[in-house]
């Protein structure tokens, strides 16, 4: 079972600085996505590979108000909650080195904004063929091409990556994002030396779920100078594979089985890779390199799985992105969850007649007297009575009084729309109240627009 053999972390404590339109104060992995805040994805994907028990990482603030929601939703893991301080800037990388005595064997990784229904089984399976050091999931991007965004027309520009993998044994040679690099993608020699083909792609997408050796959380422990993972670690894990092992560099071992315990910056030190590996990898007969030395005797190696085309997978870390996957759930919904997880949760209470597509999460209340089509409602919202609501989302805890129409919006989290209201195409921020009798289209409504600009000449 994966559960004895890993254990699984799950990073929540991100605060949403790209999802200032919907989340206000907020915790972001509490945003709800369709029946359930986003947080329950991954810790359903991860039960569906039998993890049994994960460690999900959460500002101290934020831990009672996240307990709470997940206890309202069907999960089958046992949650061990671990608290960063709320004062903290941590990046992604602090965060793993904060909970360093909670890892005691290799490790995944898991961000709290996947949606996904990928198997992790050819991740973990060629984590173990290879002996990694890391193994990561790529993904299609564009899940959210055809999606257009109410307020004021923008143009989005997604971000990108180029990632570097040679196809014929899926070692990574490198990422880094696409705004850094210029006009021309310069490669260095030694990526293509006995390596042969290199693929650089430009629409893969890094779905944020990683297979670490327990070394390289020791590794990243010693590296207090590194604050995210993603944009500082990888791509410094990723250069270290051309490291070598010189006779000197050995430990000093009077056995085989001998293990190096020397706590110095060298990332060879902390690779268990001892004499005894080196020869049974040298008797393996698997080998991707039949006429060298075995992996280019790189002991450090890091590798890539794309999922199968077909997979879902978005990581809802923008408004477009958690926008598209609200509006494209019911379509995906038995493919994403299978028919055990109804799209109206057991605790709401929907008492209008004329509904179609709807999705609607704990404790919300759809009035009687309403037309609601195509929309999705999160939790504790309300909906009063001779309302028309289509093609929308109405966040947890908002509010819509009676006698609105409202088509093609997103009403943040706990936004307040009062009675007479016509809205079309608008992005109403969190914590706003809409004035009564508002008829107005294609606008962001935010309590933001209340700050007083100065033009100093």
């Amino acid at each position: 079972m994966t559960s004895c053999e890993f254990q699984a972390v799950v990073l929540a404590a991100g605060r949403g600085t790209r999802l200032p339109e919907v989340l206000g104060d907020a915790p972001k992995c509490l945003l709800p996505v369709g029946p359930y805040p986003l947080l329950w994805y991954p810790l359903n994907m991860l039960s569906r590979h039998n993890f049994t028990e994960v460690i999900v990482v959460v500002l101290e603030q934020d831990k009672l108000e996240v307990q709470q929601a997940l206890e309202r939703t069907p999960l089958k893991v046992k949650i061990d909650y671990a608290t960063i301080p709320n004062d903290s800037d941590f990046g992604t990388a602090d965060s793993l080195r904060y909970i360093y005595d909670k890892i005691k064997s290799d490790f995944l990784v898991v961000s709290c904004d996947i949606v996904s229904n990928v198997s992790l089984y050819p991740l973990i399976n060629k984590f173990r063929a290879d002996d990694a050091s890391l193994a990561l999931l790529l993904f299609k991007s564009g899940f959210e091409s055809d999606v257009v965004m109410p307020g004021p027309k923008t143009k989005h520009k997604p971000e990108r990556d180029l990632i570097g993998i040679h196809p014929a044994t899926q070692r990574l040679a490198f990422v880094f994002a696409a705004s850094d690099c210029e006009d021309t993608l310069n490669l260095q020699r030694y990526l293509l030396k006995n390596r042969g083909q290199l693929d650089v792609y430009g629409r893969l997408m890094d779905a944020h779920i990683y297979v670490l050796k327990k070394w390289v959380i020791d590794y990243l422990h010693r590296k207090e100078n590194i604050s995210t993972f993603k944009g500082e670690f990888l791509p410094h894990l990723i250069k270290k594979q051309h490291y070598r092992r010189t006779p000197k560099a050995m430990p000093d071992t009077t056995s085989d089985l001998n293990v190096t315990t020397k706590h110095e910056d060298n990332i060879l030190h902390y690779v268990t890779h001892t004499v005894m590996d080196q020869k049974l990898t040298q008797a393996s007969l698997f080998n991707q390199s039949l006429s060298h030395v075995p992996y280019h005797g790189d002991v450090v190696r890091c590798f890539a799985v794309q999922a199968p085309s077909d997979a879902i997978g978005v990581r809802v870390n923008s408004t477009l992105s958690f926008l598209a996957i609200n509006r494209k759930l019911a379509g995906i919904w038995n493919d994403l969850c299978g028919e055990a997880h109804p799209l109206i949760a057991p605790g709401a209470v929907v008492k209008s007649t004329q509904t179609k597509d709807i999705i609607v999460a704990d404790n919300a209340k759809l009035s009687e007297k309403t037309s609601l089509n195509f929309s999705v409602f999160g939790s504790n919202s309300i909906v009063n009575p001779k309302n028309i609501v289509a093609n929308s989302i109405i966040m947890s805890n908002a509010i819509v009084e009676e006698g609105c129409n409202i088509n093609n919006c997103i009403i943040g989290h706990r936004a307040h729309v009062k009675s007479g209201s016509v809205l079309n195409n608008c992005l109403i921020g969190p914590n706003y109240v809409v004035d009564e009798d508002t008829k107005t289209q294609s606008v962001h409504l935010s309590n933001d627009d209340q700050y007083m600009e100065i033009d100093i000449q």
